[in-house]
């Protein structure tokens, strides 16, 4: 079912998609994704996925250790062996699964920002390299952002292609993605382009920038509601990578200390009134989004969103979402 407002106020909105049995079971849409030029939000209308990114780094670095390029334990100071000491310590598994300790570089770059040479995935290089790990890599999870960005230098320094080309290649390409793209400091332009809106007490205001918006890996990649049912789909069959490769992704990683942490490779593991949920939502200057599985009913929820005030807590959508299809 695909269901759209055909006469709506002008204001942000949302796109939302439940796959219920491997099929789509519902298709919604309202809003607008740009209000000035009063442009409606459909089924192909691209938004800011914020660190629903991270599904798309976790994956390239899954193909990457598929084509043995790289090993998930590998260290960190394998790729860059001129990193501090604490490199040595650091496993790309540990920063899949939000437990490697990784040190903050957003506030640092924002004390640097120059207004003609905004900060790339380079910048944040430096900002590691000075810096010392935040806790024992291994040692606890952590949600980590700079993890992330860590990732895409990897798979820069491994395939030799930028992050934005390499996700063309070997991702939006064979699923047939063909809204999708990735902001990167080469600044595309996006198609069906989504601008983000901060919700106010008399109406919205334009909210899509941020200094750091060029930074990928944690965030960065631009989809639309038709392309991101194609990609819950690759989460849940072989179309990239192997089904052990998928369920090693889907379960949560034990720690340095026997523990079990929050997350398997970007996907955070839960449970909610009793069922297993898998999730990651994401939150951007005015993006908000989710992207939620139940294993147990066979259930995906997704909400691509261009305001800031749509609640996507996973309690929310586990709550209201699934269990009506």
């Amino acid at each position: 079912m695909i269901t759209s407002n055909k006469k709506q106020e002008i204001l942000p909105g949302f796109a939302t998609a439940v796959i219920k049995n491997n099929k789509v079971a519902n298709e919604f849409y309202t809003g607008f994704s740009n209000l000035k030029a009063k442009k409606p939000i459909n089924r192909n209308t691209n938004f800011r996925l914020a660190s629903l990114s991270k599904q798309f780094t976790a994956m390239a670095i899954m193909i990457l250790e598929k084509r043995r390029r790289l090993s998930y334990d590998a260290p960190l100071s394998r790729f860059f062996p001129d990193f501090p000491d604490y490199g040595r310590n650091i496993t790309v598994r540990q920063l899949l699964t939000h437990s490697s300790g990784m040190p903050d570089h957003e506030q640092i770059l924002y004390k640097t920002i120059k207004t003609n040479n905004l900060p790339t995935i380079y910048d944040a290089l430096t900002v590691f390299r000075q810096s010392q790990p935040l806790f024992k890599p291994g040692s606890r999870y952590q949600y980590s952002d700079a993890g992330y960005v860590m990732l895409a230098l990897i798979i820069e320094k491994v395939s030799g292609l930028s992050y934005r080309d390499f996700l063309t290649k070997y991702i939006l390409k064979p699923l047939n993605m063909t809204n999708s793209d990735v902001l990167d400091d080469t600044k595309p332009e996006i198609n069906n382009q989504a601008y983000g809106y901060r919700t106010l007490k008399n109406g919205f205001k334009l909210f899509d920038y941020d200094p750091l918006n060029y930074i990928v890996g944690d965030e960065g990649v631009y989809s639309s509601i038709v392309d991101m049912i194609k990609w819950s789909r690759a989460w849940e069959k072989p179309l990239l990578v192997s089904n052990e490769s998928l369920d090693q992704a889907l379960t949560p990683q034990r720690l340095l200390n026997g523990k079990i942490g929050g997350a398997g490779f970007s996907w955070l593991i839960d449970s909610y009134r009793k069922e297993k949920i898998i999730y990651q939502d994401g939150s951007w200057v005015g993006f908000r989004n989710i992207i939620l599985k139940i294993p147990n009913e066979n259930v995906t929820a997704i909400i691509l969103s261009n305001r800031t005030d749509l609640e996507t807590t996973k309690q929310r959508i586990a709550t209201a979402w699934p269990k009506n299809y």
